[in-house]
């Protein structure tokens, strides 16, 4: 069997894959606390790391991401930094947030160009008075983000890469930590690793049915769909009482106006009649 070409493409396939954006700011002890890092600058008051990162359960990133670059803000020493090998993360010390410029490079394989992302660098608190409280206890505000990636009609190389069952390896249950209990915890019902896929199916199209590691499945999507319907029904029939009401009040309308402009002629007929009457 030949190898796959790394130019040729396959024609009318889509596979996509999904990646965490985020970023996590800590707060720093005060100067002159004995565990404030050494050499971090009197007015920073946070440690963050902002990141990309592979959802849990998912194939292994480096499938086909090669590499990551974030363009940090342009204060800092080397604000342009590259991560060549997971994790692709980056973490300094600051007082402000800003927007990280993220450059996403794929395998050479792939064929594609680097595409670019943005990610806000949330430092203080935000969202309801539950999540600030949430964020107050752990000492920790994360802010991140589900992004699709998708490779259309991938050469043959990636598309190989993309599909071979070897992306999951590091979920087995050898290379998992914290030993059996972790093994097992890796593992699903059918003895497969977990993949993001009830019965470690691998496909572009959602699951027929939903399960503890899969909450999105084709069920879900014809329920939701059923109730979408259901309330579209609502709002037809809403919207047919309201037209009804809108013909009625004109009807009412057009009578009134009927009416009225029928007694005003006959009281301008009287009033000119009278008028004549007097010029005698």
């Amino acid at each position: 069997m030949p190898a796959p070409a790394a130019n040729k493409r396959v024609k009318n396939r889509r596979i996509s894959r999904n990646i965490i954006i985020g970023s996590e700011a800590w707060n720093l002890p005060p100067p002159g606390h004995p565990d404030r890092p050494k050499g971090v600058p009197e007015d920073h008051t946070k440690r963050w790391t902002v990141y990309v990162r592979q959802p849990e359960g998912d194939p292994v990133l480096t499938t086909w991401l090669n590499k990551v670059q974030f363009k940090i803000f342009s204060t800092y020493e080397n604000p342009l930094r590259t991560c060549e090998n997971p994790p692709f993360e980056v973490t300094e010390t600051g007082w402000g947030g800003f927007t990280v410029d993220i450059r996403l490079h794929f395998q050479p394989m792939s064929g594609e160009k680097a595409q670019y992302r943005q990610h806000f660098l949330q430092l203080e608190k935000y969202g309801t008075p539950e999540q600030q409280e949430r964020q107050e206890k752990t000492g920790c505000v994360r802010a991140e983000y589900l992004e699709v990636v998708q490779f259309n009609e991938p050469t043959e190389a990636l598309f190989e890469a993309l599909t071979a069952e070897d992306q999951w390896d590091y979920l087995m249950p050898q290379s998992a930590k914290g030993g059996k209990k972790a093994a097992m915890m890796s593992m699903g019902a059918n003895g497969k690793p977990k993949r993001g896929y009830p019965n470690g199916e691998r496909s572009a199209q959602l699951p027929e049915k939903g399960s503890e590691d899969m909450m999105f499945s084709q069920e879900h999507e014809a329920a939701l769909i059923d109730l979408l319907q259901k309330k579209m029904a609502e709002v037809d029939a809403q919207l047919d009482a309201e037209g009804k009401k809108k013909d009625e009040t004109e009807q009412r309308l057009k009578a009134l106006r009927d009416e009225l402009g029928q007694a005003a002629a006959q009281q301008a007929a009287q009033q000119a009649s009278g008028d004549r009457s007097r010029r005698r």
